[in-house]
């Protein structure tokens, strides 16, 4: 006897789980639905199958290849154009020369079919049914029968006022071949809506088998869930994979549960899975091949497929989430929620009861989700955010990711074309690193690797040796993200130009690589001396004698990382001395330390060595103003530079500053390659912490002055800054609404909305670029006028979010 398993339907009602995927690859339990159909008809000794196919068929036919790993043999029958349940099998005529029962590629059950197929026989049926009695027959084809078994009456799918039984259809048929003479090849048949109506006119022989047992059609969301929810109580007679590693909690091979882990029966865990410390996987929740679940997250009555990430402190409730979906910090599901494959859920973002999110779709952070979401999506195929890439560690950024990445930005460089690529000392950093240069070699390209080191010293390497770019990559853990972030720079060592990111975007989405031949592959070379060559061209801008002269002593906060090791080797050289503290060394106690040791200043190396903090000998922390007025004031004094760049919310004050310096200020949009490059050269005050703190030791040791002195020589600037939480999708009717209300005031555009105010100062309305917020800055010679006039701005973008 033969078999055939229906596998065409695209699962509409599964949508989104079913979006890119067949509904027989719907997973139960981590395999697909239709394994089960396989596994049921070989129980019984049914192993030449055909299968019918049509939508998206390489899913299945990829899965699942002759059969042969499942011990049958597979034969596929792919529909062209939809012919129905019975127009499918019409094209199988020929492989199905014998008795043969049909079964449904996305159900799940555990019937006998051989007391069906003896049942079959006994009529001397030309078709049988199998039937089972439901609660609500309204999805199915609803079954009527004599005393004797055959069937009187059937509809499909009826109303309530119709509904004339509770004994339904399974789509489960034992049929004879002759069912073929009743069937139209290429006319669109279907078994209960045209056939068995056909049967039952001619009176030929059609008899229901109510069988016993389990059986579920997952047509619907909550019959997906209901499938999974069986399984673990064991109302179906099928064996649950993995093994029981308590009563109840079932986990598959690799499976890591940190202790504080809790687990709560019944829950299946499948291979390769790490529940972290404090995490909570309550009753029914199923969690797939590879997940990892975070400290402090909570699930119950949950589904996830695979590769899925849940991160710290998240809350699921009754959700189902698709392969490779990551899960930010804080987020929350509830009941019946639905997420497609490879969405991103954003930091403490809600997706309310029923939502469904399609996939490759990003929730934004704080984002409250009422609705589905379906069409759309944050940012067309974006992977650069303000500075490079950056993403969860081995989550986002994966060493097959950045191969691919490698590959795209080899293409858009001439082939034997030459790049520095450097890491920080990380040993992930070092893996990724690694993985981007054999990308760029099989591309064509050379690499030159100056790690460890920073991105000040990789534009620097970049422009001495005549590069044609450079890639950095660090590993950032401020706030506990444990992210990595990628870097690109060009050929003058600036950050790439938003124009080259569109074209290695569009490489990498298109995979248009460039594979060189393999006797034209990039080649490597190593350069230890890259930190003591910057070292020394830093050096060089400066009066080292003056500084060497006055002996410093500087309290330093640089991260003690390998990569770092060369700002010691730099205030040594300076004949200062310094005092370490640990990293995690609070801004208080650090700003102590400078006044009990008698310290001329403190200083905070940020982890890429591009930002600088600065404490006075008082043990005053300096605002992000005062360091910007810092750095106007340092590069003029000397004359060492006719103009400076600042970002566009730089204080006006600071012009009448450049000017009495016979300086000029330019203003440009608030990002590295504006700033960059509209100052030109490889070093900035702004993004190189070596370069601004050398160049003030330089000013407080020629001009004989204290931190505090050079401070009380700045402008007395009054600016208010504040951030204003606002979702995604109502940003650009905030600034529509803004730009409304300010029309006919002095208004510049440069980057956001900068208004200047009649009595003297102005307020500057600057979306993020990569979070759901605007940022108000506010600059008045009075603080009462630069609150008021903040206030007001802010007051308006939460009102115009709701309006």
């Amino acid at each position: 006897m033969k078999g055939v398993i229906m596998a065409g339907g695209k699962g509409t009602r599964l949508r989104p789980l079913t979006c890119n995927l067949p509904k027989p690859m719907v997973p139960i339990l981590h395999k697909p639905v239709m394994e089960y159909s396989i596994e049921l008809l070989k129980k019984y000794g049914i192993t030449d199958i055909a299968v019918t196919v049509h939508y998206l068929p390489d899913a299945i036919k990829n899965y699942f290849g002759d059969g042969s790993e499942f011990g049958v043999n597979l034969h596929y029958f792919e529909e062209t154009t939809p012919l129905g349940t019975a127009g499918s099998i019409k094209n199988a005529e020929e492989f199905l020369d014998e008795r043969f029962i049909v079964i449904s590629g996305d159900a799940l059950t555990d019937f006998n079919l051989q007391k069906g197929i003896q049942y079959h026989e006994e009529k001397e049926s030309l078709v049988t049914i199998f039937m089972k009695q439901v609660e609500s027959p309204l999805e199915y084809g609803v079954i009527m029968t004599n005393k004797d078994g055959q069937i009187i009456r059937f509809l499909e799918k009826p109303s309530w006022n119709e509904v004339f039984s509770d004994t339904v259809n399974t789509g489960i048929y034992v049929l004879e071949p002759e069912i073929f003479n009743y069937i139209e090849k290429d006319v669109p048949t279907d078994f209960s809506k045209d056939l068995f109506p056909l049967l039952m006119k001619e009176e030929r022989e059609l008899y229901g088998y109510e069988a016993q047992g389990y059986w579920s059609d997952i047509g619907s969301l909550q019959q997906y869930r209901q499938s999974h929810y069986d399984m673990l109580d064991g109302a179906v007679n099928i064996p649950i994979p993995g093994k029981e590693f308590k009563p109840g909690v079932w986990v598959g091979n690799n499976v890591v549960i940190e202790e504080g882990a809790k687990l709560e029966k019944p829950v299946h865990i499948a291979d390769g899975t790490v529940i972290r410390k404090g995490a909570d996987v309550i009753s029914y929740s199923v969690i797939g091949k590879n997940n990892v679940i975070c400290s402090k997250s909570s699930l119950k009555k949950s589904i996830l497929w695979h590769d899925v990430y849940v991160a710290d402190e998240c809350e699921l409730r009754g959700a189902t989430i698709a392969n490779g979906t990551l899960v930010e910090q804080g987020a929350a599901m509830y009941e019946h929620a639905v997420v497609g494959n490879h969405c991103k859920i954003g930091k403490r973002s809600t997706l309310k009861p029923e939502v469904k999110i399609w996939p490759e779709k990003e929730i934004y952070e704080e984002a409250l989700v009422h609705t589905s979401l379906i069409w759309g999506r944050k940012a067309t195929k974006s992977l650069f955010g303000s500075r490079g890439i950056t993403g969860i560690a081995n989550v986002e950024i994966t060493p097959d990711y950045i191969a691919r990445l490698a590959s795209a930005y080899g293409a858009v460089l001439p082939h034997g074309s030459t790049i520095v690529i450097a890491s920080d000392s990380h040993d992930f950093s070092i893996m990724i690193k690694q993985a981007f240069i054999q990308g760029l070699h099989s591309s064509g390209i050379h690499t030159l690797d100056t790690s460890p080191t920073v991105a000040p010293v990789v534009r620097y390497t970049i422009v001495s040796e005549n590069l044609q770019g450079g890639v950095y990559v660090r590993f950032t853990n401020r706030k506990g993200e444990k992210q990595l972030n990628v870097e690109f720079y060009d050929y003058k060592g600036l950050p790439i130009h938003p124009d080259v990111e569109r074209k290695i975007e569009n490489a990498f989405w298109q995979e248009d690589y460039r594979r060189a031949t393999f006797d034209r592959i990039g080649k490597g070379r190593r350069s230890t001396h890259k930190n003591e060559e910057y070292i020394d061209s830093i050096l060089n801008t400066i009066d080292r004698k003056a500084i060497q002269q006055t002996k410093f002593r500087v309290v330093v906060n640089y991260n003690y990382q390998p990569y770092l090791s060369f700002i010691p080797t730099l205030f040594n050289r300076l004949n200062c001395e310094i005092l370490t503290v640990p990293y995690e060394t609070k801004n208080e106690e650090m700003a102590k330390l400078v006044q009990v040791t008698n310290a001329n200043l403190g200083i905070l190396v940020g982890e890429e060595a591009e930002t600088l903090k600065l404490i006075t000998e008082k043990g005053e922390m300096l605002d992000e103003g005062t360091m910007l007025s810092l750095y106007v004031l340092v590069a003029f004094y000397g004359r060492k530079a006719k103009q400076i760049t600042i970002p566009v919310y730089g204080s006006s004050a600071l012009d009448a500053l450049a000017e009495s310096l016979n300086g000029k200020l330019i203003r440009t949009k608030a990002n590295p390659r504006s700033i960059m490059e509209s100052d030109g050269g490889v070093f900035n005050y702004q993004y190189d912490a070596q370069y601004a703190f050398t160049h003030l030791l330089e000013m407080m040791a020629t001009q004989e002055l204290t931190l505090t002195e050079i401070v009380a020589l700045l402008p007395n600037v009054h600016m208010l800054q504040e951030h204003v939480p606002c979702p995604w999708d109502k940003k650009g009717r905030v600034m529509r609404r803004l730009m409304e209300d300010i029309r006919g005031n002095n208004v510049e555009l440069v980057d956001g909305i900068k208004v200047f105010h009649p009595e003297g100062g102005w307020t500057l309305i600057l979306p993020d670029v990569e979070k759901p917020l605007f940022t108000v800055y506010s600059h008045s010679t009075d603080i009462d006028h630069a609150r008021e006039a903040a206030d007001q701005y802010v007051n308006k973008i939460r009102l115009y979010q709701k309006v």
